[in-house]
């Protein structure tokens, strides 16, 4: 139970804290973390877990956010936030963060769990936030603690709420327990009549059907990563190693309003462009290589994701070209069925009809998509019917290292009720379209 001793301890609100504490200098606006929410204004992440605790209707359920990644060098790595819990809070700056929802509760119905501030290493690190008003106005919730206080406050509401919602995701059996998992067998072995319900799918599909403010920042994410693809067909010459180009691409991007990298960039040319996740930078573009660039821009937090294959030379041979033909035709056999209402299944068999009639099927050796959204890899189930404001990728693709080349065409759609819009426009993609791109 969260007594009074226990709110003390874990330092739970301003009035509590001993004096002086209380009065401390705070980091100005821009300053110290949690900066805020983002990309959007506390209240929309308020709505978003107001619509998921009506969805959830009783209990408690524990959101983790992603730990700090471990690190033994002098810089500690980028921190990426995990999904969930970005979506619920727009808390992206504080690692190992902490999100507790109780619907039925009467008064506070949501908690926010911050780690206890380390002032050593924050003069190594970053400055953040001491609780208290400041903390508040810029996350938007009302209690903020440390997450000391998460067993006696889950504890508490599980003693009024015999329910305890797991959000997912799941895991396989050689993966870790989920945290939230965890929390919760420790609880119910304290808390009789506790019960874990299966609430894995509600996130998923509320995260993706996209808002219209969340559809506007991919719409950017998919203009700058049109800059660095033009880019690069523009500006390509023979004797650049992979990397030059990459580098290229990424500062397009940039330039073109990009504020991050959805992923990590894939550039490769000649057979390099066989290895569906090649990740190297050395190799050199020879004149009769075909490049693959696997690479998007982010905006907001928001991924694109865009792949095209064209010629160093400028020119597609008459096997690239009936190959390229033949990859851009199994695209097209795909789109063909995309609107809302449609399994996925079926447009990765339409797609896969056309490799198979030509008799190349065993060289397209991956999935035709997945959703895109706060992760290039989003949330959502592909085995049911895509739902109207679903974005995913179609990326039919053949690879045959034996002959130096892999071809793979991608772009990213918006599901709509009468078909799919694409979002990642301007990016040339026919054989006419690139060769013109690359004239010089």
């Amino acid at each position: 139970m969260l007594s009074r001793r226990s709110l003390l301890a874990s330092g739970a609100a301003t009035a509590l804290l001993p004096r002086g504490l209380a009065a401390q200098v705070l980091p100005p606006e821009g300053f110290g973390t949690p900066a805020g929410t983002f990309p959007f204004a506390p209240e929309v992440f308020r709505e978003r877990r107001r619509k998921l605790m009506d969805a959830i209707g009783d209990g408690i359920a524990v959101v983790y956010g992603a730990e700090r990644p471990a690190f033994d060098g002098p810089v500690s790595p980028p921190f990426t936030q995990d999904g969930d819990f970005a979506w619920l809070t727009g808390i992206v700056d504080e690692p190992g963060a902490i999100l507790i929802l109780a619907p039925v509760e009467r008064t506070v119905r949501e908690y926010l769990l911050l780690p206890p501030r380390e002032p050593e290493a924050e003069r190594w690190e970053v400055e953040r936030l001491p609780l208290g008003a400041d903390i508040q106005r810029r996350t938007g919730f009302a209690k903020v603690f440390r997450t000391s206080a998460l067993g006696p406050i889950a504890t508490t509401l599980a003693e009024r709420s015999k329910t305890l919602h797991f959000l997912g995701p799941i895991a396989s059996i050689t993966a870790p327990v989920p945290k939230a998992l965890e929390l919760y067998g420790q609880i119910a072995a304290r808390v009789p009549g506790t019960s874990i319900d299966d609430s894995s799918q509600i996130l998923p599909a509320m995260r993706c059907v996209k808002e219209p403010r969340e559809i506007e920042q991919m719409r950017k994410a998919a203009a700058a990563t049109a800059r660095g693809h033009i880019a690069a067909m523009k500006q390509v010459r023979t004797g650049w190693t992979e990397g030059q180009l990459q580098d290229a691409v990424e500062a397009a991007f940039r330039e073109g309003g990009g504020t991050g990298l959805a992923y990590g960039s894939i550039v490769g040319t000649g057979r390099n462009a066989a290895s569906l996740h090649y990740t190297g930078r050395t190799g050199v573009i020879a004149p009769g290589d075909l490049i693959l660039i696997d690479a998007a821009a982010s905006v907001g937090g928001y991924a694109c994701d865009v792949t095209r294959t064209f010629p160093a030379s400028g020119k597609f041979t008459p096997k690239q070209r009936d190959d390229y033909a033949l990859v851009l035709a199994a695209h097209e056999a795909a789109l063909a069925k995309l609107k809302a209402g449609a399994y996925f299944e079926d447009l990765s068999e339409a797609a896969k009809d056309v490799f198979r009639k030509a008799g190349r099927i065993d060289d397209f050796t991956h999935g035709l998509g997945h959703f895109v959204g706060l992760d290039v890899h989003d949330v959502g189930d592909l085995s049911k019917p895509l739902p109207a404001g679903a974005v995913i990728t179609i990326e039919p693709g053949l690879y045959v290292q034996a002959a130096n080349y892999g071809i793979r065409i991608e772009d990213i759609y918006l599901v709509t009720s009468a078909g799919a819009e694409q979002l990642s426009e301007g990016v040339p993609r026919t054989i006419a379209e690139i060769e013109a791109a690359m004239a010089r």
